[in-house]
């Protein structure tokens, strides 16, 4: 454990929105390591764990925020909606539970004259179809889901608050994020690997829509939460970052290396085959990516550690 990232984290209170999600279990369990005082919040209860304290609060109302705002050091923000048909589906449900948490967080840092530290979860789909990879930082986003929009519009919000004084904001742009959690997501287009894994452990055999030929950069659970505790503890101008591996892999080679890997442990053998996009899927489904992690790397002096192979190794065994 990096003894300077564990001293930052001393005495402090720190807050976990989304706690019980798949990200955001994992990242209590890491800082639970930690010498310091963390806050879950959820609408319904959660299940009690040692050594942290679960707070039931609406986020879209302005006194849940009040009340974290003011005990709050560090504010880990990943509830919220997280699927892209959800929000197709349900654009002002989506809409409230991504805007309004961020709104009601700034009234209250505004009122309470504090500038608490702040890491909000966004998503590097906001960047939209590129052709020039890896993409950077640098890239405007083009948003072509309701979802990327609101993942935008949210961080386009942080960042004037940032530049206003009202609290200290960094936006972490996720990539494809897998590997075993306390909790699973329950986003139908969340959780892709996971999916694939037990799929191939009970013998199914796996779908590559569009034949699997498009890239994705594909990014082990602890690395992101390396990158979320990394972020909140950093001295960095930077407010929007890229969680990547730097590394693009064509889908159908992941399925087959799941594949290859639970036939090695289990003797259990499954078939990818080649499948047409369904006819609703959303444009976004279809891009490649990459992601550039070099300011992630160069300003915070996070690395990956665990690469594609390792990682879904782990990912078998876990579900073994």
């Amino acid at each position: 454990m990096n003894s300077s990232l564990k001293n930052s984290f001393e005495g402090k209170t720190v807050i976990v929105t989304g706690a019980s999600g798949y990200i955001g279990s994992a990242l209590v369990d890491k800082l639970k390591k930690f010498n310091c005082h963390i806050i879950r919040t959820s609408r319904t209860n959660l299940t009690p764990t040692d050594g942290v304290q679960d707070k039931i609060l609406d986020l879209t109302k302005e006194e849940s925020w009040i009340d974290i705002v003011s005990c709050a050091d560090f504010i880990f923000h990943l509830a919220g909606n997280t699927s892209i048909p959800f929000a197709e589906k349900n654009v002002d449900k989506s809409l409230q539970s991504t805007l309004l948490p961020i709104a009601n967080l700034i009234y209250a840092s505004k009122k309470l004259k504090t500038s608490p530290k702040v890491i909000y979860a966004s998503t590097a789909t906001v960047y939209g179809i590129i052709d020039i990879q890896p993409v950077s930082e640098e890239v405007i986003p083009r948003p072509i889901s309701i979802y990327d929009l609101h993942k935008l519009y949210a961080e386009q919000h942080l960042t004037m608050a940032n530049n206003q004084g009202l609290l200290s904001f960094k936006s972490l742009r996720l990539a494809n994020v897998y590997g075993p959690s306390l909790r699973e997501s329950h986003s139908e287009d969340r959780g892709i690997l996971s999916r694939i894994t037990k799929a191939c452990m009970q013998g199914h055999s796996i779908s590559a829509y569009g034949g699997g030929n498009y890239l994705r950069d594909y990014i082990y659970i602890d690395d992101v939460v390396d990158a979320f505790l990394c972020s909140c503890v950093a001295d960095s101008p930077h407010m929007i970052l890229n969680v990547a591996s730097g590394i693009g892999t064509k889908v159908k080679a992941v399925f087959e290396m799941i594949a290859g890997e639970v036939k090695k442990n289990s003797g259990i053998s499954s078939i990818i085959t080649d499948t047409n996009w369904p006819d609703k899927i959303n444009i976004i489904e279809t891009r490649n990516f990459i992601g550039s992690n070099e300011k992630l790397k160069s300003m915070l002096g996070w690395k990956v550690n665990v690469p594609l192979k390792t990682g879904i190794q782990r990912l078998v065994q876990h579900y073994s």
